[in-house]
């Protein structure tokens, strides 16, 4: 068996980390194409240097520029390497560009495709990564169902590849990682944040609402630590806003943000991968979205959908800071083996 996995943001390269070890284990062959996606060093390298994973194979250095110009540099230069690799398999975790341009490369050489992470839904269409993770378990051979709502949404759509429900292989390193940090889950008078979807950064009133709120919630003794993604530095700047009376801090290495996760009195984010690890350390979250499509965290209410910024929602957020919720307990995104299943599955058919 030949394999080779496509990744190009933090998400991917997390929740591919123990994907990698699992194929290393096994001595089997598995090549890793990184897509460039994430082109500074402290949202792409230093992730591969925290979790140690061997550098990619190839990295193909994609431009910056729009959604459409990165995806098709992303297949054109995928369909060069994947010739020469000839896989029997390609592994696309999640739902990035990257992921969506790794299985239309595959695809098109006729390659069988593996889905981490498949079945997600939002029911969103105006999200890109809604769009890129329906198309990509319509494409695939292969699809990893991590919770039992995200297989129960493949088998309602009759996707044509092979389902398998395996558990989540972000909870596979978030478990992995948790006892290696030893968290302990102490709460602090701090509030964490983090926003980077274009829905929110490229409408100058939602971000606008967004630091408002944020300022409102300083101002009334809640420290908001703010570690802030490029592109939304890029915009904020743009819109000639001030950040002024909240603590701006560069990105995290992946330990870094679990520590402030764990010790957070609260999460404010638009981040998927966020809200299951806030879920995972029994942390308040407020997610700045109109849906999500980890349905699993709103059910005990430690998680809660902002759906439109008002001048009134520190209000809101105050009051979830005081209300108690039921703590994480059952194992909906499995038992920490997603990875040992997947490799399992894939082994058996090549």
């Amino acid at each position: 068996m030949k394999a080779c996995l496509i990744v190009g943001t933090r998400p991917q390269i997390i929740k591919s980390q123990p994907i990698i070890n699992e194929f290393k284990k096994r001595r089997i062959k598995l090549f890793v194409i990184h897509t460039g996606q994430h082109y500074d060093y402290k949202m792409s390298k230093s992730f591969f240097d925290e979790l140690e994973i061997p550098n990619p194979d190839y990295n193909l250095g994609i431009s910056k520029g729009s959604s459409g110009k990165q995806l098709g540099e992303i297949i054109s230069k995928l369909e060069l390497h994947l010739k020469k690799i000839n896989p029997d398999v390609v592994i696309v975790p999640g739902d990035t560009r990257s992921a969506l341009g790794g299985a239309l490369a595959a695809n098109s050489l006729g390659i069988p495709i593996a889905h981490i992470e498949s079945g997600a839904r939002s029911y969103d269409p105006k999200m890109e990564e809604e769009t890129n993770r329906r198309l990509i378990d319509h494409m695939s051979s292969y699809l990893f169902a991590p919770t039992p709502n995200c297989l129960k949404n493949l088998k309602s759509e009759s996707v044509l590849g092979k389902i398998s429900l395996s558990g989540d292989t972000m909870y596979d390193v978030f478990l992995q990682y948790k006892k290696i940090l030893k968290l302990t889950n102490k709460k602090e008078n701090f509030i964490l944040m983090t926003i980077h979807r274009r829905e929110n950064i490229l409408n100058k009133k939602k971000i606008s609402g967004i630091i408002s709120t944020a300022k409102k919630l300083s101002q009334h003794g809640h420290d908001v630590v703010f570690p802030i993604h490029p592109h939304t530095k890029k915009q904020i700047k743009s819109y000639g806003l001030s950040l002024t009376g909240i603590k701006v801090i560069n990105p995290l290495k992946y330990s870094e943000i679990l520590k402030m996760i764990s010790n957070s009195s609260l999460l404010i984010t638009d981040s998927g991968g966020l809200q299951k690890e806030a879920f995972w350390l029994n942390t308040r979250c407020v997610t700045i979205r109109e849906n999500t499509e980890w349905i699993e965290t709103l059910k005990s209410k430690n998680n809660q959908l902002l759906t439109k910024i008002t001048p009134n929602d520190y209000k809101k957020i105050e009051k979830i800071l005081g209300k108690k919720f039921s703590s994480y307990k059952t194992k909906l995104f499995g038992n920490g083996n997603a990875s040992k299943k997947i490799v399992s599955i894939l082994f058996k058919q090549f």
